[in-house]
This record gives structure tokens, sequence and C-alpha cells, in this order.
């Protein structure tokens, strides 16, 4: 029964489309729960997000000192084991510092795309059945690509806890006192004057990295997921102003009179008025889209290389002294994961931008007036001119760089496989 109740909600079943009003913050629950948690929705902001939000950069803040003095003391002793994971987390860490500012510098560009989803929804509901269907067979693949973000999310970070929990269960069970040995901590912690093995100080710092993973898991639930509403919302309104380039002329015939010619150039000049109006809203969605998330894709191709470098570097070093280091293999996939799909997703963005050109294209344009062929011309440029997600110095975002990027640091795994470095 439970199965079956998951298996409707996640295929959306019972949705009518066919509706004359859909509310988007009923239908992408998720999305729109975190964005009322991180204050950045077009409401009125609850007191339970202000707990949450403080929350969160209190842990972050706190997590983020650790991480630091840790760094401090692995370079202080040269375990380079050691430096790449607390040097991974120092990164991990300014990173959700650094989203957390863009949520309070950047309200206004969250909000404005609030909006245009709910302006986007209440635009295709004017529209035919055949506009609906295509638009929200889109709209239902984002819903799932946030419900599988979500979920993939929550379990990680359980997943990190439970690993936490039962490598101290584990030690409990076998250790003997005559050992010597002591209890483990997962993440790496230091602190001038401080033995973390002793109480209660371990047992802060068990609680506390627990709590820190929770919460810096939560902040990376958020960055991705908007990142993935916000650009396949891009892609449906892209798709949506391809059908109505492509039935720009649909029922236009060669006029008898005079008083067919004003029908059909009345009738073609307020769909061209229509596809001007979504394809202006569509670019400054992007735009909004850049001024959010550019610093932060600009901050992952700078790092991106040497972290992914490090992590493989020592897990196989660990691998070859016979020890497997869970957390750093997980922080590898997950750099890995973190640099792809923000690639792909500006990929897949650029190909639907492209698909509006070709729409222009193929539609029988030389049977619209003059001053049409002019805008469909000016659509088609726009359309072909790159993202505003470039910076001097740095790649355009694609999977090309992506490419790159792993080729990069593959390139540096080999270098220090060959090195005589000892851990």
């Amino acid at each position: 029964m439970l199965k079956k109740k998951i298996k409707a909600f996640f295929n959306k079943e019972g949705f009518d489309f066919t509706e004359d009003h859909i509310d988007p913050t009923k239908y992408h629950v998720t999305f729109f729960f975190m964005m009322r948690a991180y204050q950045v929705a077009d409401e009125p902001y609850k007191t339970w997000t202000y707990i949450f939000k403080t929350f969160i950069t209190i842990c972050g803040i706190g997590v983020l000192t650790d991480a630091c003095l840790s760094f401090y003391h692995a370079v202080d002793i040269f375990d380079m084991g050691m430096i790449t994971e607390a040097g991974t987390y120092v990164l991990m860490l300014l990173y959700k510092m650094m989203t957390l500012t863009i949520t309070k510098v950047n309200v206004s560009e969250y909000v404005h795309f609030v909006r245009t989803m709910k302006e986007d929804f209440e635009y295709i509901s004017t529209k035919s059945n055949k506009y609906k269907k295509a638009y929200f067979e889109t709209q239902l693949e984002t819903f799932k690509a946030s419900v599988v973000v979500c979920t993939f999310m929550f379990c990680l970070a359980n997943s990190l806890v439970l690993f936490a929990i039962g490598c101290l269960l584990f030690y409990l069970a076998t250790h003997a006192p005559e050992d010597r040995t002591q209890r483990p901590l997962v993440f790496p912690f230091w602190a001038p004057g401080v033995d973390y093995t002793t109480s209660p100080a371990f047992e802060c710092a068990f609680y506390f990295a627990n709590v820190g993973v929770c919460a810096c898991t939560y902040n990376y639930t958020f960055v991705l997921q908007t990142n993935i509403v916000w650009v396949r919302q891009i892609a449906s309104k892209a798709e949506m102003i391809v059908m109505c380039i492509k039935d720009l002329l649909e029922g236009i015939q060669p006029a008898k009179n005079e008083q067919e010619k004003k029908y059909y150039a009345s009738l073609i000049n307020f769909r061209m008025r229509e596809i001007v109006t979504q394809h202006q809203s569509l670019y400054r969605l992007i735009d909004s889209y850049a001024c959010v998330f550019k610093k932060c894709l600009m901050f992952e191709q700078m790092v991106s290389s040497p972290v992914i470098c490090m992590l493989a570097y020592c897990s196989a070093e660990k691998l070859d002294q016979g020890e497997i280091h869970v957390v750093m293999n997980v922080l590898c996939v997950g750099a890995i994961v973190i640099l792809f799909l923000p690639c792909y997703l500006c990929t897949f963005m650029r190909e639907k931008l492209t698909l509006i050109s070709d729409a222009c294209w193929e539609i029988r344009f030389w049977d619209a007036g003059a001053n049409i062929r002019t805008y469909l011309i000016l659509v088609m440029q726009r359309c072909l001119r790159p993202l505003p997600l470039q910076a001097p110095g740095f790649e355009e975002v694609s999977i090309k760089t992506f490419s790159s990027k792993m080729t990069s640091a593959y390139s540096l795994f080999n270098m220090l496989r060959q090195a005589d470095l000892d851990l």
C-alpha cells in the first residue's frame, strides 16, 4: 500500500493538466518547500524559516572553523591524507557559505524566477491541450528529478550518520581495554589543547559532526534542486516557444481579398507578439540564473580538478595499504557529480535554445510579412549568442568543460602516483 502511494506521488497519478488553473506551489511541493526554508520565495517568511536558516548558518560556521583548524594541523604535521580530507571540507563549506550569501544578496532573482514560473503556469492554461500536454510532460520530469535529488541527498546524509554510528558500535563491541585503541571519529577534529579521544570532547565532536553532515547535505540539496528546476523551467519555456513558432502560420492561407489579408496579418502579428514576449521573458530568466549561479560555477571550475585528483590519489594510496577510506571515496564521487551536473544542465539548456533558432528556419517564413521576418531573424540571432555564464580566465560551462577538468584531474593523479610521497 505504501509503495503504491509513493509511486502515485512520484508519477503524479490522477493529475489533470486540462484544468483551467494549476498552482505551481502545489505541483512542485519539494522545490517550494526548500525555497520557503531558505527564504527566497515571493511570500511572507514564516517563523520556522528563520529558525531553519539560523541553524544552517551556525552549523556552517562551526564546521568551517573546525575544518580550518584540522587543515592547519594536517599541514603542520604534513599528513597528506588528512590535508586532502580537511582541505576538501574547507572548500565544501566555503561553497556552502557562498550559497547562503547568494540567497541573501540575490533574493530578487529567486523571487523573479518564482513569479515567472507562476506566470508560465497561468499562460499555459490559456493554450490548447496540445501545448498543455507537452508542457506538463516536461514539468513531470522536473518534479521526478527534484524528488530523486531530495531522496538521494537524504539517503546520503543518513548513510554517513549511520556509518559513523556503526563504526562506533563496532569499536565498542570488539575492543578490549588492553588494546589501547581510541574511539573512532569519522571526520577529522583538532583544536589546540583539546583531546578529542576523551569525554566529553569526543561526544561533543561526534554529535556535532553528525549534525553538521545533515546541515551541509540539506544545503547541497537546495542548491542542486534549485539548479535542476531552474534550468528545466527554462527548457520547458523554450519548448513552448518552439511550439508557438511552429504554429505561427497555422491556418494561414493565401488571401483572396483585402479583408482576409488584414485578418491574417493581424493574426500573425498577435502570435508573433506572444512569441517575442515569451522569448524576452526567457532570456530575462536566463540572466537571473546566471546572476545567481555564475560565481558558484566559476568556483567549481577553479577547484574541481585538484580536489578530485587529491581525493582519488589518497583513496588509492589507502587502498594500497589495505584500507578502504569510505568517506574519502564518497567525497570523490560527490565532487565528480557536483561538477558534472551543472555542466550537463548548461549543455541541455544550450540545446533547447538552439531548437528555437531551428524552429524559425522550419516554418514558411516567406509567407509572413517583412516585419515578421525581421523579428524571426532577431530571435534566431539572440538564440545563437553564448550563454551569460562566462568570465575571463574560465571556460564555458558545458560537457566539454567537464571532460577537460576530468582529463586534467586524471593527469595530475597519474603524476602523483608516480611521485614519492609518504601519506
